[in-house]
């Protein structure tokens, strides 16, 4: 081991430009596989709940679902409560709208208390694709977090979350 450590000297033959460009490297390699892992994750999960509850053949997308999300999770919801929530103008919202009227998925009717506004609400086909969504939506977070324990879970939540409010 003494001997070893006579040798110790070609510690002075590294290029330390070489590390730095190593270091600059693998730091770039870590900041441009975050976006790539973050798209492939999104990805993965859009296709596969997609595939699962038939979307492409009902001719849905990512937005149609968010929209069924709001619709279940917001009483009395109304076209400016899915503006709100999902951020986006309100010709766009009404499009989906009237996308998801012309599938059955919802019914509009007036507010009783304000009749310029109205609530929209699942037909019974859409209250059985939501409910064939959420177990689609189950099933894809069990295979997603297989083999990962709660702590890992609960770590990648918390960054994901901590990621979220640094982009607001």
């Amino acid at each position: 081991m003494q001997q070893h450590l006579h040798n110790a000297p070609l510690v002075d033959k590294i290029n330390y430009s070489n590390l730095i460009d190593i270091v600059n490297y693998l730091v770039t390699t870590m900041k441009s596989s975050l976006p790539n892992t973050l798209f492939m994750l999104m990805q993965s999960y859009r296709v596969t709940t997609r595939d699962a509850i038939n979307a492409n053949d009902l001719g849905l997308n990512a937005m149609h679902v968010r929209c069924l999300h709001i619709i279940a999770a917001t009483p009395q919801c109304t076209a400016n409560d899915i503006v709100t929530q999902t951020q986006r103008d309100k010709a766009q919202i009404a499009r989906l709208i009237k996308e998801l009227l012309a599938l059955n998925l919802i019914n509009k009717c007036a507010s009783e208390h304000d009749k310029r506004c109205f609530i929209v609400s699942f037909t019974a086909s859409g209250t059985a694709l939501f409910n064939k969504l959420l177990s689609a939506e189950r099933q894809v977070n069990e295979q997603m977090c297989k083999n990962l324990n709660s702590t890992q879970i609960n770590d990648f939540l918390n960054t994901a979350q901590t990621m979220i409010k640094n982009m607001q």
